[in-house]
Parts: C-alpha cells; sequence; structure tokens
C-alpha cells in the first residue's frame, strides 16, 4: 500500500477522516487482519465510519476493495498450500510420532513389559513405527538399557504363560498345547538369554526382532528350540501335576 497517501487529495480529509490511518487500515487488511479486529483498536474509526468513508471517497472504496481481494487470494494460497502439507503427511502412516520423548519411550516399555510385541505397538496409530523404535534404540542409551529391562520382565510375563499352557494341558489337547509352549519357550530363550538360554544370541541385548513362528500345523522351528535350556513341556506339566490345585 506504499504511496497510498499520496493518492489522496487534500480536500477529501473531512469528517475525521486521516489518509495516513486509511492508509494502515488498508495495508493491514491486505496482510490478513480482521476490519473487526483493527475497528477494536483504540483510535481506530468504527466499521460503520469506515463504511461511509467508502461511499464518500471513491479512491478509498477502490483502495480498500483492492486490498481485500489480495487477503482472499492469499488466504485462498495460504489454504491450499496447508491442504498439500497434511496430503504430504499421510503418506506416513497416520502422522506417527518420530520426535523422541521419554514419555513415547516409557509407554513402548510399558506395554512391553505387559507382554505385547514390539510389531502390535508399532501398528498402535498413536506410537511411532517399529523402524523408528529401533532408530531411538541405536540412539539413546537410556532408552535402550530401560527397552532391555522391559524385555526380560516380558520374557517373565512369557514364561508364566507358558506355565499356565502346561499346567491346564488336557489329553485331548495336549498336541496344541505342547506346540504352544515350544514358540513361548523359544521367545522367552530370545527375549532374556541369560536368565532362560543356553547360549546368549547374537546381537544387542535386548534389541532383537519381532520373531513369528507358524504354530499350526507341523511346523516347529526345532533348530532354534535348542537355544533354549528352560524346562521342557514335559518337566512343567510334571511340576504342575505335584502341586496343589490352584497354586503354584
Amino acid at each position: 500500500m506504499a504511496g497510498f497517501s499520496e493518492r489522496l487529495p487534500e480536500d477529501e480529509r473531512r469528517d475525521g477522516y486521516d489518509r495516513d490511518q486509511v492508509a494502515d487500515i488498508c495495508a493491514r487488511i491486505e496482510a490478513g487482519e480482521s476490519l473487526r479486529k483493527i475497528c477494536k483498536e483504540e483510535g481506530m474509526p468504527s466499521p460503520a465510519t469506515l463504511h461511509q468513508w467508502r461511499l464518500r471517497y471513491p479512491l478509498f472504496a477502490d483502495l480498500y476493495g483492492a486490498a481485500r481481494a489480495t487477503a482472499r487470494r492469499n488466504q485462498i494460497a495460504a489454504d491450499q498450500d496447508a491442504l498439500l502439507r497434511q496430503k504430504r503427511r499421510r503418506k506416513h502412516p497416520w502422522g506417527r510420532p518420530d520426535s523422541y520423548t521419554e514419555e513415547i519411550a516409557a509407554e513402548i516399555c510399558r506395554r512391553l513389559a505387559e507382554g505385547e510385541s514390539l510389531l502390535s505397538i508399532g501398528a498402535s496409530r498413536d506410537m511411532p513405527v517399529v523402524q523408528t523404535i529401533y532408530k531411538w534404540l541405536r540412539k539413546h542409551a537410556d532408552f535402550r538399557q530401560d527397552y532391555a529391562r522391559a524385555r526380560e520382565i516380558q520374557a517373565d510375563v512369557k514364561f508364566e504363560l507358558a506355565w499356565e499352557i502346561a499346567r491346564h494341558a488336557a489329553p485331548e489337547t495336549e498336541r496344541v498345547a505342547r506346540l504352544q509352549f515350544d514358540v513361548i519357550r523359544w521367545q522367552v530363550g530370545r527375549l532374556s538369554p541369560k536368565k532362560y538360554a543356553e547360549t546368549e544370541p547374537e546381537g544387542i541385548e535386548g534389541f532383537d526382532q519381532d520373531v513369528y513362528i507358524q504354530i499350526f500345523g507341523e511346523t516347529r522351528a526345532q533348530d532354534t528350540l535348542q537355544l533354549v535350556a528352560g524346562p521342557s513341556f514335559e518337566a512343567m506339566k510334571a511340576k504342575a501335576a505335584r502341586e496343589p490345585a490352584g497354586g503354584r
């Protein structure tokens, strides 16, 4: 709006009309401010006064209209840009968090400790994807330590599950129960190798990918079961039989 005040004739200054003031008003409208907000400020004319000025002074009416048109074009461009950024964000899964925070790291460890798999956590809309979690583990030693501890607790949780499977196995369900037990037994050995496995798997402690084993049909993954030195299904079932019902 540069030069606007010079374009207003001197004889148009009446009824409180101030060419510098209206130049400032038009510049602010062009920049995107609302007329209501401008007129609320002390020393500014009311909307009714500005309306009368537009009727009385054609030059002001033209420049006011041009300022409003520019503001509308700028707003449309801003809306289109925001929509484009939103579409770009949708290419990533649900706009997941990718900036490390202690709160999210603690929630991941809590859910792991309760027995949930990392893949399941990474599938949650409010959690980072698995690749981001592993990136955080490489960068943040505190998170890596808490993660390893959560995996150890998860191993204990799964061990309890294996115990319950063996304890409640009936003759007609023993085949399926044995298969489930072996899978959990293998997982426990991987999650807490120092406590449940004969040899510690290669790699960073507590920093191994979730492994899913087909537990239907005859798939058993016998080679991986050799890592585990924990009690067998038969030993757990025999121990359960020796204990009173309802307790361990």
